[in-house]
């Protein structure tokens, strides 16, 4: 048995043959250019990032983002005239805690994207970073989206080696991955070398962070800020010689091996391919605003309704409900029963299979106003949430895709009954452009006017031709 002394002493030297995972990360980010970069690709980040920016603007109403926005203001020395902009707020802050507001901002209405077989919500750590030090650097449109799409490839690929096993342990892959992914847009926009960027990939490792002891707490909407606040600072103690871990990846104390008990290889975290396949089309736009592993259960619901041609089931109508569900959600999104069917708070809800298959079987539009601005004691609602049990599914291909299953009892006899294999919004059944920018005057339009909202929709998805400070200024709102 290594003895404790032993497995923390400095480690012998590296063979010269064998990269450190990180150093061939590092190597793959610094080489990749823009003219690598399919048409494919880049228009999928440019609607993803419209996506984000969207949701930041409609958090700025909000409690937490009133919140995160003043704490970023008093932590920060700017105090307001820094270089960076709070998107909405419009206060200049440092980079670092620019990119803290803005992707707490982003995620804080668990409305943002996901790689599906990463369980990973890729934009908001990587967008905010991009904006942040983009402005700060004066990036141009184009460098700001390859410095975003890096984000998103790196991360989806190092979330997806850990699948399913992050949360197993009690982490969010997204705090924890999402300081790795900002670190790489960072360095790409103030263009480090490979060495600096594999020092701060090593940094990155004792500050990411990201637990899912949640409760009713604000603790999970900051993951994605965190991260991107830690990886600029990490980028920053790099850049003036501050020294990491070779084998943050690998190493016995590394990353994995400390949050899922595995060391990878370079094959894991498809390290090799980064410029050859593209990761970035493949991760999910949400069409509604709750937690992704309950999408399949909504799209199911409405499909019954289409089934039964009608428009709405009361708790008159139905006798009984469940919902197959895959085991290792659970715990997230049916238990425990009396938060689930009766939701005391809007994390709760959104976190509810019970509750969001009732709210779609009742005929309820799946957008922010149910959760935000309606009752979430609705009585018809709860009635109904209340005949819905959870089953495990026996046969689930979770975590490569969130299926979700709903059977229904109806007091008449008849038996109606959905299976989803994929949701709206993943890619088997990608949202169209026409449904994203829908999407996009729903969240920038709680704080924009009309006009307002499709000039910022227009230049986000003509980024090329702008810069980041156009950018940031189209999404700063008028006091």
């Amino acid at each position: 048995m290594t003895s404790t002394a032993s497995r923390f002493a400095d480690p012998s030297p590296i063979e010269a043959s064998v990269k450190p995972l990180a150093t061939q990360l590092a190597d793959a980010v610094v080489a990749l250019q823009w003219t690598d970069v399919p048409l494919k690709v880049r228009e999928t980040a440019k609607e993803h990032l419209l996506d984000a920016v969207g949701l930041a603007l409609a958090a700025t109403t909000l409690d937490f983002g009133s919140a995160i926005h003043e704490a970023g203001v008093r932590l920060d020395g700017a105090k307001g005239s820094g270089v960076a902009t709070v998107l909405g707020f419009g206060s200049g802050l440092t980079p670092a805690y620019a990119a803290l507001v803005n992707g707490t901002l982003m995620h804080g209405l668990d409305f943002d994207d996901t790689h599906i077989g990463a369980i990973y919500h890729a934009t908001a750590p990587a967008a905010a970073a991009a904006l942040a030090v983009g402005e700060e650097v004066g990036a141009t449109g184009t460098d700001l989206l390859l410095a975003y799409i890096v984000g998103l490839e790196v991360g989806c690929r190092l979330a997806k080696a850990g699948a399913g096993r992050f949360h197993l342990r009690g982490f969010h892959p997204t705090g924890v991955i999402g300081t790795f992914a900002a670190a790489c847009v960072a360095a790409k926009l103030r263009h480090t070398d490979a060495p600096t960027l594999h020092n701060a990939l090593g940094l990155c490792g004792s500050q990411a962070a990201g637990i899912l002891e949640l409760h009713d707490s604000w603790l999970k909407r900051m993951h994605p800020g965190w991260a991107a606040h830690a990886a600029i600072s990490a980028v920053t103690m790099a850049q003036a010689g501050f020294r990491g871990p070779a084998t943050v990846f690998e190493g016995e104390g590394g990353l994995y091996q400390a949050h899922i008990g595995e060391k990878p290889t370079a094959a894991d975290l498809a390290i090799a391919d980064i410029g050859d396949v593209w990761w970035t089309p493949d991760i999910a736009l949400k069409p509604y605003p709750c937690c992704h592993f309950t999408h399949a259960f909504v799209d199911a619901a409405a499909n019954i309704l289409g089934d039964l041609k009608v428009d709405r089931l009361t708790a008159d109508d139905v006798a009984e409900i469940t919902c197959t569900v895959p085991a290792m959600v659970i715990p997230m999104v049916c238990e425990p029963r009396d938060r689930k069917i009766a939701p005391p708070a809007i994390y709760d809800a959104l976190f509810s299979v019970p509750y969001v298959t009732a709210a779609r079987l009742l005929g309820r539009s799946m957008d922010l106003a149910m959760f935000y601005d309606q009752p979430l004691d609705d009585p018809d609602t709860l009635a109904l949430a209340a005949k819905v049990s959870c089953t495990p599914d026996p046969d689930t291909a979770f975590p490569w895709h969130f299926p979700g299953t709903v059977s229904v009892t109806l007091q008449d006899g008849r038996t109606p009954r959905s299976h989803v294999a994929d949701s709206r919004g993943t890619k088997e059944h990608p949202l169209a452009r026409e449904e994203i920018l829908a999407k996009f005057d729903q969240t920038a339009g709680r704080t924009m006017a009309g006009h307002e909202a499709r000039r910022l929709g227009e230049l986000l998805l003509e980024l090329e031709q702008h810069t980041t400070a156009d950018l940031m200024a189209a999404a700063t709102l008028d006091s």
